[in-house]
């Protein structure tokens, strides 16, 4: 009996190995065969549910198994690289969404959709000739519309080749009048090649055709200041924000419109609502995703991370006992973020702990970076309207968020002149490249410590027509620099008298050109005439000095070749030479003429009538003034 059980037992055994294998082999053909058809369909299922990653690695997989596919005359390859394209630049990898995009125009012939989509990537990736390129084939191919040509026009802006921008942008309304962006995009072109007229016109007639875009009045807004109408930017810049009010951008170009009005009441208004959308209840720390888990990469000081001791290189595995494996980083940190004052709790990865820490960080108000040039800004104002403690508070704050920035290293540069700290003041302004406020500012400086001659220079070396008298704070500082410099110019002057009936004309003229400098426009006057008066004694006195010869001559060459922005300054050197030789201001005054810089043309020109009233060609240069007025007038 029990062999026969053991028969039996075996049987059923061997009998039970074949039902698995039997069932095991139908199970698998029952499966569809994973070929390249599956994982590309599995890829698109996935992009449709947003699950980029997953879609990334199915497309991969179709190309690994299968490029070809004969049978249905699909080629899997260059399918998968198109999906793969189209999934990166939803992830915005546009990198790798460049490189797949390539792939398949390599394996197929190129077609204007693809082109088009590849140089959306390179727009992204600020690789504008790219673009252009993809803009231009496509157009080369008989397929370019007013899309094409509009985004072409976008691109040269991007590049600084407006006048290709503006032929584009023309084309691109020829093609299709009610398109608002190609509008907006020939503004900018208009704006830049300082097409005043024609860039409102197109501002216009954008904001016509889609009045809800805040950016058109944004970029009118900026238009307008550029060119000293900030009554008018103000309006723009305020439409922007009605549209979208947490807008950091177009917020600062309301309280900065406001400030070059020297309307500070209103302008502070302007600051303090925007304060509070540069900051927020959180910890002071930066992170980046590793691995699925965010790490800590800088832990801001001062700051509640700081207090509570988490360090650079912590990992991040809970928040709040919530497991964050895999979260995006915006949700991160949303979910760190919340009241001030309350807690957050942590559980930590360290490198030099061998279990998790918890740690709970209380939440203070962080004020972020970027919040410096408005607190600079707000430092400034309150130095206007006379709150010198606030205004230096205001600086050491902008100052403390970002050193290196320009609104933080004026703003404390012109607090601690005010506090009578002249070499702190120095030291800050003189960092602050290309800006005709802080020359001002570190003028006075020197002028404060006695150092006349550094102001002098400082001031002198100021881009002709800057400042401006519409930008009321920076014209404010002018005059106060020049009340500081007014005992000096007339110290320059009397000595000047004194030389001059000792017969020592040479001298003298060396010391009015000095006061020439950096006199108001009624002092230049009478020095102008105390100048033409000298020179009228001795004709030989009209002799250039050797410096002024070699930039002259440098500036004539420059002239000759069409050069004339870099012509103009060599003329100014020689001006800054021997500012008491009138022909040195004619040369300067066509050289801008020639520019269309019509107010520096006209100040040259008016100082060379002054100093040589009758000359021969007098009649010719006031003839060419009012020219250059009447220019002036059509340009409005």
């Amino acid at each position: 009996m029990k062999i026969k059980l053991r028969s039996t037992m075996s049987k059923l055994k061997i009998l039970l190995i074949i039902v698995l294998t039997v069932s095991g082999c139908a199970t698998v053909d029952l499966q569809p065969r994973k070929d390249a058809y599956h994982y590309y369909s599995k890829g698109l299922a996935y992009d449709r549910a947003g699950e980029y990653d997953a879609a990334i690695e199915q497309y991969k997989m179709a190309i690994k198994v299968e490029p070809n596919d004969p049978a249905h005359n699909i080629d899997w390859t260059e399918s998968s690289y198109f999906q793969l394209a189209l999934t990166y630049m939803s992830k915005g990898q546009c990198k790798d969404a460049v490189f797949y995009y390539q792939k398949v125009m390599a394996t197929t012939t190129p077609n204007s959709h693809n082109s088009r989509l590849l140089a959306q990537c390179y727009n992204e990736l600020n690789q504008y000739n790219n673009a252009v390129f993809c803009y231009q084939n496509v157009i080369a191919s008989g397929d370019g519309n007013t899309h094409t040509f509009r985004l072409l026009a976008q691109s040269y802006n991007k590049l600084n080749q407006y006048n290709n921008a503006i032929k584009a942008g023309k084309r691109a309304i020829e093609l299709d009048f009610s398109n608002d962006y190609a509008h907006f995009e020939l503004a900018y072109a208009f704006f830049k090649t300082k097409q005043y007229k024609n860039a409102v016109k197109a501002y216009k007639k954008a904001i016509e055709l889609d009045p809800k875009v805040p950016n058109y009045y944004s970029r009118w807004g900026a238009l307008l200041g550029n060119s000293g109408d900030y009554a008018g930017a103000a309006e723009q810049y305020e439409k922007a924000v009605s549209l979208e009010p947490n807008n950091l951008k177009y917020r600062s170009g309301v309280y900065l419109a406001y400030y070059e009005q020297g309307r500070y009441n209103d302008a502070l208004d302007a600051v303090d609502k925007t304060v509070p959308l540069m900051s927020f209840a959180g910890i002071g720390a930066d992170l980046q995703i590793e691995e699925n888990y965010p790490v800590v990469t800088t832990v801001f000081d001062p700051s509640p991370a700081k207090k509570a001791g988490i360090k650079a290189g912590d990992k991040i595995i809970k928040v709040d006992g919530k497991t964050i494996k895999g979260w995006k980083l915006n949700d991160v940190i949303s979910d760190i973020k919340g009241q001030e004052g309350t807690s957050v709790v942590f559980l930590i990865e360290r490198k030099d702990t061998q279990k998790p820490l918890e740690i709970a960080v209380i939440r203070e108000n962080i004020i972020q970076e970027e919040a410096s040039p408005v607190f600079g800004i707000r430092s400034l104002i309150f130095r206007y309207i006379g709150k010198k403690q606030e205004s230096l508070k205001d600086a050491k704050q902008a100052y403390f968020l970002d050193s290196s920035g320009k609104w933080a290293q004026v703003a404390l540069g012109a607090a601690y002149l005010d506090q009578g700290q002249y070499d702190e003041a120095v030291k800050l302004l003189s960092q602050v490249k290309k800006s005709t406020h802080a020359r001002i500012l570190e003028a006075t400086a020197y002028a404060k410590k006695g150092d006349f001659k550094k102001a002098i220079d400082i001031y002198s070396a100021i881009p002709e027509g800057k400042p401006s008298p519409k930008s009321i704070p920076t014209w404010s500082d002018r005059a106060a620099l020049l009340d500081t410099l007014e005992p000096f110019i007339a110290s320059k002057i009397e000595t000047a008298g004194k030389l001059k009936t000792q017969g020592r004309y040479k001298e003298a003229l060396i010391e009015l050109g000095y006061a020439l400098k950096i006199a108001d426009d009624t002092t230049s006057k009478e020095i102008c005439g105390s100048i033409y008066r000298i020179m009228s004694l001795d004709p030989r006195l009209s002799g250039l000095p050797e410096e002024a010869i070699k930039y002259t001559l440098r500036g004539d060459v420059l002239t000759e070749e069409g050069k004339f922005g870099e012509a103009v300054k060599e003329y100014l050197q020689a001006v800054q030479a021997a500012p008491y030789i009138a022909k040195l201001y004619f040369n300067t005054a066509v050289i801008y003429g020639e520019l269309k810089r019509h107010p520096q043309a006209i100040r040259n020109m008016k100082t060379y009538l002054l100093l040589a009233p009758e000359a021969p060609n007098a009649r010719a240069a006031k003839n060419q003034i009012y020219k250059w007025e009447f220019a002036m007038e059509k340009e409005k």
